[in-house]
């Protein structure tokens, strides 16, 4: 192999403009399409990350009220697509009429209430039990609240023309970051939730009982979240089946996800179109460049080179071509690539255009598989080249 390695690369010294013009075509077809990989990897696959650091694009919001059993809960609980899911009580039973520090007192009207409990994407490693709340990072700006605070909630309701209200001190226990929720509310848990709705609904429940104990044995609703963005669709589809309306919170991530998709097919075949073409090319020239060396490789026959050396000459050639072409490609494109970065990141860490090593290395090995199939033509033929080719050429 070491002697064919140096007829290889002596040839290829020889006819250094053919090798040249070679690694410059090579690099015409592939630094384009790295560039065009490292900017749909950079663009979109900040986009997707940011959807997928984002548990609020995962969740699916029930339309309307239903009737949910314990029964349908559990099952939902079991599925491998579920991250998080927590009943509900109807939209009607999830405001509460006000909140108030009691500390500096201050107060907010018209609080959105939002059952929670272990799991919850918006509440990672906050504990919350009945009696406590979790509140968001703009109530407690409007409330001046801290970590140990007492909000008085305040429910009331119309019962036979008179006005009733409910009281219960929640003690807050920690804050939801405003990146994952934006607007006032208050986390809670689903026993005080039902309690609400138990004091709202029920003549019977007076203000002194409202928090008592009761069994619930049907949902109007609730909190849903997929494990993943790849399992929303599924999921959603899989609930209206069961009857049960439902839409994503965030339309646009089925959408991205389509669109990532489409771009990867369509990134896919245009690279499959440039790769063939690239191969014919490459398929050419090492037939040529075997006819060309006609006399030469009968030579070596006459000389008594065995046959599979031989055949190794075009093979080390194209395989020598295709990773100088992609080193050159690279010495092209890895600075582009952080100009672009330099010029157009529109914040720290961020990246408009990315080529991982794994790109790089399917870059090289695809080239190489390229290179090595499309020798066989040349390798081919040069067994029909036989010794006395030279001697009738003399």
């Amino acid at each position: 192999m070491a002697l064919s390695l140096t007829l290889a690369l002596k040839d290829m010294r020889h006819d250094w403009q053919s090798a040249l013009c070679f690694v410059a075509a090579l690099v015409g077809v592939l630094a384009p399409l790295l560039i065009i990989l490292a900017l749909k990897n950079g663009i979109i696959g900040t986009m997707v990350g940011r959807l997928i650091d984002d548990p609020n694009n995962r969740q699916l919001i029930a339309v309307g009220a239903g009737s949910h059993t314990p029964a349908f809960f559990d099952e939902m609980r079991a599925r491998d697509d579920v991250a998080f899911i927590v009943p509900a009580t109807r939209s009607i039973n999830t405001v509460a009429n006000a909140l108030r520090n009691r500390n500096p007192r201050a107060l907010e009207r018209a609080v959105p209430l939002i059952p929670t409990g272990p799991g919850d994407p918006l509440l990672p490693d906050i504990p919350l039990t009945e009696g406590q709340a979790v509140a968001s990072d703009t109530l407690r700006e409007q409330l001046s609240l801290e970590i140990g605070s007492t909000v008085e909630m305040v429910i009331g309701r119309e019962l036979d023309s008179q006005s009733q209200t409910a009281r219960a001190d929640l003690t807050v226990t920690g804050f939801v970051p405003p990146d994952l929720y934006g607007r006032a509310a208050l986390f809670i848990s689903l026993p005080d939730l039902l309690a609400v709705e138990r004091f709202r609904d029920d003549a019977s429940v007076t203000p002194e009982t409202w928090r008592n104990p009761a069994p619930f044995d049907r949902y109007a609703s609730f909190r849903i979240y997929a494990k993943s963005l790849d399992d929303l669709r599924p999921l959603q589809i899989y609930l209206e089946e069961q009857g049960v309306q439902v839409r994503p919170r965030a339309e646009n991530a089925t959408l991205l996800l389509l669109f990532r998709k489409n771009l990867n097919i369509l990134y896919a075949a245009v690279a499959v179109i440039a790769a063939l073409g690239f191969w014919a090319a490459m398929a050419a020239n090492l037939r040529g460049m075997v006819e060309r060396q006609r006399i030469a490789f009968s030579l070596l026959t006459l000389l008594g080179l065995p046959e599979a050396q031989r055949r190794l000459i075009p093979i080390l050639q194209s395989t020598t071509l295709v990773i100088l072409g992609v080193a050159a490609t690279l010495v092209l494109v890895l600075p582009a690539i952080a100009l672009i970065n330099l010029g157009f990141a529109t914040a720290p860490g961020q990246f408009i255009a990315r080529l991982s090593m794994l790109d790089i290395a399917a870059t090289l090995t695809l080239g190489l598989i390229t290179a090595l199939t499309a020798s066989i033509w040349a390798v081919a033929a040069i067994g029909n080249i036989h010794s006395e080719e030279v001697l009738r050429h003399a």
